[in-house]
């Protein structure tokens, strides 16, 4: 089964981007956050995988996934479960991108609950900052020579001790204080633009830019 140009892409979108900025990004199907049993059988237009569902449904599996690209279907994933999948299922055709990809596929991150996040079901806004924002913000400020990597170590390992449901900003703004005070905080924060960066919703815009440019003809993009 090939990709047919006229079907609108199936876009699996949560807590990574705002449905409103999406839809400025990429026209397409957007559904919410994947879970198991979520992907259709078949079909001739691109699906994208951004958000899915971790504790509260069954993930998407990877069967599901290589049974779509079995039938043709191009699969790609980004952000958040969609980069999880596509780090596994990169070998067998699924297609991924962004920085959270790349470093799951590297090896460089390795646990799954470095996405997780808790997040409105009635809006999808985020409630807490998973702390693979954390890693990359911190990455940033020590390639950026606006921190040292020892420094940066303490403050990830202090992210990391809280559970990724009480992760909100004001509980992970206190527990970074613990380690260089308020002030050195605030320094941090103003270096990277005044928040932490948000490393899923770069990624999944990403992915949105990705797919558009892919499905588009030149003169329309």
């Amino acid at each position: 089964m090939g990709t047919r140009p006229d079907a609108p892409p199936i876009v699996y979108l949560g807590p990574s981007q705002p449905l409103v900025e999406a839809r400025r990004v990429l026209d397409a199907d957007y559904r919410p956050p994947i879970a198991r049993g979520h992907l259709p059988d078949r079909y001739e237009g691109v699906v994208v995988i951004i958000d899915g569902e971790f504790g509260q449904s069954l993930s998407v599996s990877p069967n599901e996934i290589l049974r779509l690209l079995d039938r043709g279907t191009r699969v790609l994933g980004a952000s958040s479960m969609g980069a999880l999948r596509a780090a596994e299922l990169h070998p067998f055709g699924m297609e991924g991108c962004g920085w959270i990809f790349e470093a799951y596929r590297s090896g460089h991150v390795t646990a799954d609950d470095e996405v997780a996040l808790l997040y409105s079901p009635f809006d999808m806004t985020p409630l807490t900052v998973p702390l693979i924002c954390v890693r990359r913000w911190l990455e940033e400020l020590v390639t950026a020579g606006h921190l040292d990597s020892m420094t940066a170590r303490r403050l990830f390992g202090r992210a990391q001790q809280i559970f990724f449901a009480d992760r909100n900003e004001e509980r992970l703004r206190l527990a970074l204080e613990e380690v260089v005070g308020p002030a050195r905080l605030r320094g941090l924060l103003s270096a990277s633009g005044g928040a932490i960066t948000d490393i899923k919703a770069a990624d999944a815009r990403l992915a949105l830019a990705t797919t558009r440019h892919a499905i588009l003809p030149t003169a329309a993009r």
